[in-house]
């Protein structure tokens, strides 16, 4: 059977059958929106992720992209924060999380030839059966940052995601769509990024 497209001739992407994404702005696999380096500056500041880590093993710091597609912002911020913190004791770690086993293996090349510490998870969103926010915990996740689109953030699968981890305690980030179940905490309304935490 041949795969849906959309009015641009391209295969619906799997991560549900929604038509939400603005014009222009859709990539071949996935809802795709280049996000630049000043808005990963930008979502550093806002999650706290800038500052000096404090001492200690409590100071581990993992940031996930939930979402990640080929991992080139995550890679991107683990770049930008372990510059600033070049400590190896304090290094930002990555894990990258999307459907598309394709795009995980290309991120997984260029975190290779990047040196970048980063986990890997390749999870279907629309069920959501294997207990994401778990898996998240067990890896030490401390901050999440989402870039989805409105007919993804509104999932109940996606919602139960991002309503888990902010009351486990992990600093979530959204950028250009906002969960309207969260309350922000720290707003950034020139980059569109809102940050959510307990």
């Amino acid at each position: 059977m041949d795969e849906p497209e959309d009015e641009f001739d391209l295969p619906i992407f799997p991560f549900q059958n929604l038509h939400y994404v603005p014009c222009g702005s859709t990539g071949v696999v996935a809802p795709y929106i280049e996000t630049g380096a000043g808005t990963m500056r930008a979502a550093v500041e806002l999650m706290g992720l800038g500052a000096a880590p404090l001492a200690g093993a409590s100071a581990r710091r993992v940031v996930c992209d939930l979402g990640c597609g080929d991992a080139s912002f995550l890679l991107g911020l683990l770049a930008h924060v372990n510059t600033l913190h070049p400590s190896p004791a304090t290094a930002l770690l990555g894990v990258g999380v999307d459907y598309d086993a394709a795009l995980i293996a290309a991120g997984t090349r260029d975190a290779l030839a990047a040196g970048a510490a980063v986990e890997w998870l390749t999870y279907d969103f629309n069920a959501d059966k294997a207990d994401l926010v778990g898996q998240l915990a067990a890896l030490g996740v401390t901050h999440v940052f989402a870039y989805l689109v409105p007919g993804q953030l509104a999932l109940p699968t996606v919602r139960a995601i991002l309503t888990g981890l902010r009351a486990a305690g992990v600093v979530v980030c959204a950028y250009r769509y906002h969960p309207k179940y969260l309350d922000a905490v720290r707003v950034d309304e020139v980059m569109g990024l809102e940050v959510y935490e307990r």
